[in-house]
Order: C-alpha cells, then sequence, then structure tokens
C-alpha cells in the first residue's frame, strides 16, 4: 500500500465535523481552522487547500493528490480525504480572480491568514466587469432570496435574456441559475454559522425547503449542515480593521514581525 492509500485509509477515522473561524470577504472566504474530510462535490469557487502541518489528500478524476498546497478549480469534482494538522482553505469565486495567476502565485502564498488576508485582496482586485454585468449582479442581489427572474435580470442590464446568458458564461463562468444556487447557498451558510436553526437559515435564503438546502450543500460542499457547527463567522474588510490570524491550534501558523509576505 502507498502512502497515498494510507491517507486515504486513515481519512476515514477525521472527524467530520468542522471548528474554527470563516473570514469571509467580498469575493472569496476563508477558514481559519479545521476542515474534516468530505463526499464528492463541485462547485463555483475556486478552492485552494494550505497546509503547515502535514499534507491534504484530495480524490478527484486525475485520482489521488496529496500536498500543501493544492488549488481546485471551478467545478472540478472532488473530495477531501485527508486534512493537515494545521491548514487553511479559501474559496475565491472566478469572476474575480484569475485562474493561471492563482495557480502561478499558490507557491508563495503564506499559510497564516493574517498574512494570507491582504494577498487575497490583492488576487481578487481585477478590472471591474462590464457596467451591465454589474448592474445584472446588482438586480440579481437587490432580489434575492425571492425568486429571480431571467427576464427581470436582463431588463435591469439593457440585455436581452441570450445575451445576459452569455455573457455569464464568458465573463463570470457560471450560469445564472448557478450563480443564484451560489448566493443563496453562501446566504444559508451565514445564517447556519451564525447560530440559526438549519429550517430558518434554509427559508432566508430562499430554498424551497431543509431538503433543497440539505441537496445543494451536499452537492456542492460534500457535508452536512450539522458539520458546521464548530464555525463561527467573521466579515473580513479590507481597511485594517479586521480581525487577522489569531492563535491556537486552528490557525495556520503565526505572522512574522507582521510583514506581509505576499507573493508580488
Amino acid at each position: 500500500m502507498n502512502d497515498a492509500e494510507c491517507a486515504v485509509n486513515a481519512s476515514t477515522t477525521v472527524n467530520g465535523q468542522w471548528s474554527g473561524a470563516v473570514l469571509l470577504g467580498p469575493h472569496f472566504a476563508v477558514l481559519q481552522g479545521h476542515a474534516g474530510a468530505t463526499g464528492a462535490h463541485a462547485h463555483y469557487a475556486h478552492q485552494v487547500l494550505l497546509a503547515e502541518a502535514g499534507h491534504w489528500t484530495v480524490e478527484n478524476e486525475h485520482g489521488l493528490q496529496r500536498g500543501t498546497r493544492l488549488v481546485l478549480p471551478s467545478f472540478q469534482s472532488h473530495a477531501v480525504r485527508g486534512v493537515p494538522l494545521r491548514g487553511c482553505t479559501v474559496w475565491i469565486e472566478p469572476s474575480h480572480v484569475d485562474l493561471q495567476k492563482l495557480q502561478a502565485q499558490l507557491p508563495s502564498l503564506p499559510c497564516d491568514p493574517q498574512a494570507l488576508l491582504p494577498c487575497l485582496s490583492a488576487l481578487v482586485a481585477r478590472a471591474p466587469l462590464d457596467r451591465r454585468l454589474q448592474a445584472a449582479l446588482s438586480a440579481l442581489d437587490a432580489r434575492l432570496p425571492e425568486r429571480i427572474a431571467a427576464p427581470a435580470i436582463a431588463a435591469a442590464a439593457h440585455l436581452s435574456q441570450s445575451q445576459l446568458h452569455r455573457r455569464f458564461q464568458q465573463d463570470l463562468a457560471v450560469s445564472l441559475r448557478g450563480l443564484v444556487l451560489w448566493r443563496r447557498l453562501r446566504q444559508a451558510l451565514v445564517q447556519v454559522i451564525e447560530g440559526h436553526s438549519l429550517t430558518r437559515s434554509a427559508h432566508a435564503a430562499g430554498f424551497a425547503d431543509l431538503a433543497h438546502f440539505s441537496r445543494s450543500l451536499r452537492r456542492m460542499f460534500g457535508v452536512q449542515a450539522g458539520h458546521l457547527a464548530g464555525l463561527h463567522l467573521q466579515h473580513y474588510r479590507d481597511d485594517g480593521s479586521s480581525p487577522g490570524g489569531g492563535g491556537g491550534s486552528g490557525t495556520c501558523g503565526s505572522a512574522r514581525n507582521g510583514a506581509s509576505s505576499c507573493p508580488r
């Protein structure tokens, strides 16, 4: 049995519970803590796995991958089979980061959250989206958690429905329906992490019922909502007032002399 197979077997004993802080930015999120093993899933965001002590083991269409720095592109089906003793998990929306640039900077990304967060802010600081697409996104967000109708979003953006769907696929790498589901799931997860009941969280985000929310969560994150009870939420603002990496075993390390180690 090789090392990767041993890691997969060992991962069956990994606690499925997630714990720690979720640092939520405008277009990214960072889990500073423990991410449990998951079932197979795929989601809109690119996922970055960083480890300081130990390594990650991920299973995807190419087989098993093992390492301390991994990038899982948008909508790539994968399952986390083994987790490090200390590590960070990052999700970044593809509309706000260049995948090639992210992959190129992966070896230089710091694992410590206090140093990592400014780096993520720099990575997502892309050229602004087309104003019509911005109008479409604003209209979408204004209507959530209510039902989203494509004709209304297209009208708000001064686009035909076919143009709207084409712009979403070309510029955001997701369908309108897919982005709506992603935004609903993000809203529901915020509610869950803030301590609201699963049913209330599902309804607050516009899911038809708890079953719909649960299915979407398993499909996009490979976990059950109950596994997230140990998380707490912190909102990240790029103004120096947001919490950085705290101490304790859940962090990804410690910032050194307060210096930024963002790749240039």
